[in-house]
């Protein structure tokens, strides 16, 4: 795995709360912020193999509203669709 790095913005009321999770952990915020981008992948591999194929179907088909629509989709729709998933 690349050992190369680039910073990534997380809200200002997750610092502490990763800096606690590691130090529980006994590792680096970087690691634990890892293993849940990892988790998440896993948790919502479905979901995200059925957006890649909608994108590049519609891409395929030469559909620019439905890239557009797919495109759209706000943050805060995504978060509500992941948060009642389960």
């Amino acid at each position: 795995m690349s050992t190369r790095t680039k910073p990534i913005r997380i809200f200002a009321s997750d610092h502490a709360p990763l800096r606690l999770a590691a130090l529980a952990e006994g590792r680096t915020p970087a690691e634990v912020f890892h293993t849940a981008l990892a988790e998440y992948y896993e948790q919502h591999r479905e979901r995200l193999v059925a957006l890649y194929d909608d994108t590049r179907t519609a891409i395929a088909a030469g559909d620019v509203d439905a890239v557009a629509a797919l495109l759209e989709r706000g943050e805060d729709d995504r978060v509500d669709e992941l948060m009642s998933a389960d």
